[in-house]
């Protein structure tokens, strides 16, 4: 029976995975074109970066082989004055990269979305462009730059502190019409961690990231199944850093090869002294599955700011961390990324759960 870990891990390359498929025939019935808006401020679909900086969680379901998935953590936070995004990176091996960034596209200003999916070191960066608004009701519609929605498209509904992100395709061309292919339902956890941000760039502002005019011109659709043509490689994002982490495991503690390593990164502590705040789950940034024999690990396009690392051995794989797993004794293990900055951390798995 396969592992909740390669489910998730799949979930995440499926989301980036299911941009590749083919040929869409219907637009949804309130796929509404845009209309002038007076907080666009010239933009098409600026409210989408307004509304998506935070941190959010929920569960992810799909009709693919990856199945579904009850909690997926990302945390969406500006880049530059006119770009916010996620950097996932649930294991050593595998990367889900979400960003929002304003463009200019066919003499204007609008969104786009490049969404970058890794799974065991093989993977594929898709862009797509915003060409459907309502920002009255909250909606938001990416398709292909070169092909609109012939090929796949992407919607988000916002309401309130959630959003709903649907993903569409015919399944590379082997359905005759649209089909939804994966539905992500996320519910806002905290905007705290990205107000910095926010006020270092008075974000958003209405002003291009990059210029894609022509870039695509030669393409027939939008996405690269390597990454070195990409016009914005993830290795040059802007305002990000990294954070390699050192892992040691106390003596006492006897390891086998079937347990699992996680390491986790969040904005807020987990515990009050030494009482441990289940909501404050909500205040996750990155996390990572590794084998337990790994004693480094970097994560990568991180946030700037402040992280709380935590460390833990799962012994039976259900990833609840209960009685019988362990982890490390050191509640406050701090760490400060400024931007574009590189930090080394220590972590010592050392203290068995009661």
């Amino acid at each position: 029976m396969e592992s909740k870990l390669y489910r998730f891990i799949t979930i995440l390359f499926a989301i980036s995975f299911l941009h590749l498929s083919g040929c869409i025939q219907n637009q949804r019935e309130n796929a509404v074109m845009a209309l002038p808006d007076s907080q666009d401020r010239g933009v098409l679909g600026l409210g989408i970066l307004r509304k998506i900086a935070g941190q959010w969680s929920g569960p992810v379901s799909t009709v693919t082989p990856a199945g579904s998935f009850d909690r997926w953590f990302v945390d969406f936070r500006p880049v530059s004055a006119g770009q916010v995004s996620q950097y996932s990176t649930p294991d050593a091996s595998t990367a889900n990269y979400l960003s929002f960034f304003i463009v200019k596209h066919d003499n204007r200003l609008k969104v786009a979305m490049r969404t970058e999916g890794v799974f065991q070191n093989k993977g594929c960066v898709t862009y797509e462009v915003m060409d459907s608004v309502n920002e009255g009701r909250g909606y938001y519609r990416f398709s292909d730059f070169n092909v609109g929605d012939k090929r796949a498209y992407t919607e988000f509904t916002f309401k309130d502190d959630e959003f709903i992100m649907e993903v569409y395709t015919n399944k590379f061309n082997r359905l005759s019409s649209v089909e939804l292919h994966a539905r992500w339902q996320a519910r806002l956890g905290s905007r705290e961690a990205a107000d910095a941000a926010i006020k270092h760039f008075n974000f958003p502002q209405p002003v291009a990231v990059k210029d894609f005019s022509d870039v695509f011109r030669n393409m027939p659709e939008t996405i690269y199944y390597t990454f070195e043509n990409d016009p914005y490689s993830s290795r040059t994002q802007p305002y990000v850093g990294n954070i390699t982490v050192n892992i040691s495991i106390d003596s006492s503690i006897r390891t086998q090869n079937n347990h699992k390593l996680f390491l986790l990164l969040t904005t807020q502590s987990l515990f009050d002294g030494l009482r441990y705040i289940p909501d404050n789950l909500k205040y996750i940034s990155k996390y990572s599955y590794l084998p337990v024999n790994a004693r480094t690990h970097t994560f990568t396009n991180v946030h700037p700011g402040r992280y709380y690392l935590y460390s833990y051995i799962d012994t039976n794989n259900d990833q609840k961390y209960l009685t019988g797993d362990f982890m490390s004794s050191d509640l406050n293990n701090t760490i400060v990324l400024a931007e574009r900055g590189n930090v080394t951390a220590n972590t010592i798995v050392n203290f068995a759960v009661p």
